[in-house]
C-alpha cells in the first residue's frame, strides 16, 4: 500500500521512484507546486462524483505527510534523501 502511495505521488511529480535518490533543495518549490496542483484537481475531480463512486484515498490526505516533508525541507534548506 506504501509503495503504491510512493508511486502515485512521484508519477504525479512526474520522478522516478526509486531505492535512492534525492530531490535537491532547488527542486522543492516547483515539486510543492506540482503537489498542490494534483491535489486541488483531484479534490475538484471528487466534488463531481457521486458518493458511491469515490474512492477511499484521496491524494491530499494520502500525500499531506509528503508535501509537509517538502515544505519542511525548504523552510531548512535541506535536500530529502533516501536509500543511502
Amino acid at each position: 500500500m506504501l509503495e503504491d502511495l510512493s508511486l502515485r505521488i512521484f508519477n504525479v511529480l512526474g520522478r522516478e521512484l526509486s531505492k535512492e535518490g534525492i530531490l535537491l533543495v532547488e527542486q522543492l518549490p516547483s515539486l510543492i507546486q506540482v503537489l498542490e496542483d494534483a491535489i486541488a484537481k483531484d479534490a475538484k475531480e471528487r466534488e463531481s462524483l457521486p458518493a458511491d463512486q469515490l474512492k477511499a484515498d484521496r491524494l491530499g490526505q494520502r500525500a499531506f505527510p509528503f508535501l509537509e516533508l517538502l515544505k519542511s525541507s525548504l523552510k531548512y534548506q535541506e535536500p530529502i534523501v533516501w536509500g543511502h
